[in-house]
């Protein structure tokens, strides 16, 4: 997802490459007439979901590169995206300040919580997707029944800092949460209340302006690992259970933005900004 209003699907098992060496894109989904902010991915990978500036959602074919359904209700910036576990259902936030369910296979608007005071910079769908957690600037985390759209938490950091992302472990027992103080923060969704509740803190990375991405990569049970980008441009590696820098992976000349990892291997993509507009894929040098 880039500014440019554009998606781009690279196959990094082909490793076919242009002529400066980078990555050729073997797709490229074109639709959205203003910068794209998000993506996701649909279960079975035959569909992506793009939230963007024009105020809309799009969900496309990954084979064809075809806009299948347009999802339009927001009246500001889309933000934030996510699929549940079956991808039936999106959840949606934006600077209308607003959380929306959305039906991605007819485009409907299921439902529309007016979640904070302040532009939603997250959304996560649960394990079973009975809940969705959103983030905001306004330093809130707020936690919501998918059936009713009732409030189910709200906490916050200690001295409320904006909140720049927010998702849900694996097991669905824990939420991620990345602050504009130079934290990230994991919280334990059974006992939080108000300010209380954080289970662990990862502080060595820097983040106090952009929205940068945060990641669980725990797929090789011996090491489970949280991902923190930053804006040294660095990826931070941080041990999951002993809050320890495990490793600063050198991945951007500028901000450390987009970030996400693979679930089924250890295995993670960057995204940079002006300075270094590049997607840049990592894994272990015996695995490249």
């Amino acid at each position: 997802a880039s500014a440019d209003k554009t998606i781009k699907i690279w196959d990094v098992g082909k490793k076919c490459r242009d002529l400066r060496g980078a990555l050729k894109p073997v797709v490229t989904l074109e639709g959205h007439t203003l910068g794209v902010n998000g993506v996701d991915w649909s279960v079975d990978s035959r569909h992506v979901a793009s939230a963007s500036d024009d105020k809309t959602l799009r969900i496309w074919d990954t084979e064809t590169g075809k806009a299948l359904v347009s999802l339009r209700g927001h009246t500001s910036f889309v933000f934030a995206l996510s699929f549940n576990a079956s991808s039936n259902l999106l959840v949606s936030g934006g600077f209308d300040e607003n959380v929306k369910l959305w039906d991605p296979r007819s485009g409907a608007c299921v439902s529309t919580t007016p979640a904070h005071s302040e532009p939603v910079t997250g959304v996560s769908f649960n394990r079973d997707g009975t809940c969705v957690a959103s983030s905001s600037f306004d330093g809130l985390v707020r936690l919501w029944d998918t059936a009713t759209s009732s409030c189910l938490r709200t906490f916050y950091a200690k001295g409320n800092p904006p909140v720049s992302s927010v998702s849900f472990s694996p097991n669905g027992r824990f939420v991620l949460v990345g602050t504009l103080d130079d934290k990230l923060r994991l919280w334990n969704v059974s006992n939080v209340n108000g300010d209380g509740g954080v289970a662990k803190s990862y502080s060595s990375h820097s983040n106090q302006k952009f929205c940068c991405s945060s990641a669980f990569a725990v797929s090789e049970p011996g090491r489970q690992r949280v991902l923190a980008g930053s804006e040294d441009g660095k990826v931070y590696v941080y041990g999951l259970n002993d809050r320890e820098v495990v490793q600063k992976v050198n991945a951007h000349e500028d901000v450390a933005l987009a970030l996400d990892a693979s679930k089924a291997r250890e295995f993670f993509a960057t995204g940079g900004m002006e300075k270094d507009p590049c997607v840049r894929f990592f894994a272990p040098a015996d695995e490249e």
